[in-house]
């Protein structure tokens, strides 16, 4: 089997072979090159200056992304003259590398990338990268040597959302060797990123220590690798599919029905769970963390409120629901602006949870004369609060748990005390005044309104409480 183009065959064609499928029939997009500076993506920006100057629908732009790391201002400045010498106009983002996830350097690196990129992307963007056939087979291999589970053996995407716009890869099959040799043809400049050569690194090791002798033994690997990368992606793509559907069936609102988890075989709940957590923008859990799952989530006392969290993602059970969210900040931030309520109008930062907006109004709103002073504060224990005008004092526990508040938002409900006494409850989404303190029906009063919270304690996960609180 042939290896693939040989390195006379790519140019504007071959690029647009690779790049019109993934925009579609009539689509013209405005497109931006990912320019690292290097010669692969040099190349990629010769053949799309060339396209767009053959299509006058298209525009095109470059972008380059200095990670700070060794080599940088090389790159940039070969990225700067590149681009000069094509007449593309370049935005130059500046990241910090930092390894906060413990996953290495070449991974925080990646994620700074391709957070700029998706920072930088314009509304209807599509970036490209120069990403080929060996970076294809290269991700496939560290990717098996990583125990990596199908969708990870897929590898790159040919396309994908990424900000406000798409990336596309529109040169998986491509050899390397193709678009350096256009780029040398072409006389762009580029300059070799030195940490490909570093070999403490799994990709420059792979690449220098092991790839020599796979090609050599192999000629047509890295083809023969990226195409069998594109068929588990078709499967992950069908799995994808049966997920959707299982979801469609099982969801309630952003929440996943735990009667209806039990009857799935482990295969297909361990692939939802993972399509799930994916859909909602979630960091993956490591497999092993996942082992315990139907034990503790599915086979656990109902009135138990197990929790599974790890770096960047959280799952929690509660009234026959699981959910799943980004970590919530302590319940302490939400006294980050001090303890004070201030005359309204006025906002009120919660910190990370958000903010509370106080002014005038009628509805749900709360008498309070101006001589009196409130404060805001955390649940203590042992509250008690009269909702209704001929109801009587409940436990307020009672209260948050009969109304369906989940544990995680209980713990973070702001309570509103004058001289000691509750006289409100504050929610994303809901204001309990307690009746003593309510405005009367028609009349303006004080209105505490929760913006901007995680979605985590955002409706609808609240529910109105039971009528025997009135």
């Amino acid at each position: 089997m042939s290896p693939g183009p040989t390195a006379a065959e790519f140019g504007p064609g071959q690029l647009a072979a690779g790049l019109l499928p993934l925009l579609g029939e009539g689509v013209a997009p405005p497109l931006v090159v990912a320019l690292s500076g290097g010669a692969d993506s040099a190349a990629l920006l010769v053949a799309a200056a060339a396209l767009v100057a053959r299509d006058g629908r298209l525009v095109l732009r470059a972008l380059h992304v200095n990670h700070g790391l060794s080599g940088a201002a090389a790159l940039q400045q070969a990225a700067i003259a590149a681009a000069r010498r094509l007449g593309v106009p370049l935005q130059n983002a500046s990241v910090t590398v930092e390894d906060a996830a413990g996953d290495g350097l070449e991974a925080a690196a990646r994620a700074a990338r391709y957070a700029a990129f998706a920072a930088a992307l314009a509304p209807g963007e599509c970036l490209l990268t120069a990403h080929h056939c060996e970076d294809q087979a290269e991700t496939l291999l560290l990717q098996l040597l990583r125990g990596a589970g199908l969708r990870g053996l897929a590898a790159m995407s040919a396309a994908a959302p990424l900000g406000a716009g798409r990336l596309l890869r529109p040169l998986l099959a491509v050899p390397r060797a193709a678009l350096r040799a256009y780029a040398a043809a072409e006389g762009v400049p580029w300059h070799e990123d030195p940490m490909n050569a570093q070999l403490r690194y799994d990709r420059g090791y792979l690449r220098h220590e092991l790839w020599p002798t796979l090609q050599a033994r192999w000629p047509a690997a890295a083809v023969t690798l990226a195409r069998t990368a594109a068929h588990l992606a078709a499967a992950q793509r069908l799995l994808d599919e049966h997920s959707q559907a299982q979801l469609a069936l099982l969801s309630s609102g952003a929440a996943l029905s735990v009667a209806g988890l039990r009857g799935l075989s482990p295969e297909l709940l361990r692939e939802l769970l993972r399509y799930w957590l994916r859909r909602q923008g979630l960091r993956m859990p490591a497999t092993r963390r996942l082992a315990g799952f139907e034990r503790e989530f599915l086979a656990s006392d109902p009135a138990a409120s197990p929790r599974l969290v790890w770096n960047g993602g959280e799952i929690a059970r509660h009234a026959g629901l699981l959910y799943a969210f980004v970590p919530l900040p302590p319940a302490a931030e939400l006294l980050a602006a001090g303890p004070d309520l201030p005359p309204a109008p006025a906002v009120v930062s919660l910190g990370r949870l958000g903010a509370l907006r106080i002014g005038h109004g009628p509805g749900e709103a709360l008498v309070l004369p101006g001589a009196l002073r409130a404060r805001l504060g955390l649940r203590e224990g042992g509250e008690r609060l009269r909702l209704g005008a001929h109801g009587h004092e409940r436990p307020v526990k009672d209260l948050l748990r009969e109304a369906g508040i989940a544990p995680w938002a209980r713990a973070r409900a702001l309570f509103l005390r004058i001289g000691g006494e509750l006289v409100a409850i504050v929610l994303p989404g809901r204001c309990w005044i307690a009746a003593d303190w309510r405005a009367p029906p028609g009349a303006d009063g004080l209105k505490l309104e929760w913006l901007d919270a995680p979605a985590a304690l955002a409706p609808p996960a609240f529910v109105e409480p039971d009528s025997a609180f009135r």
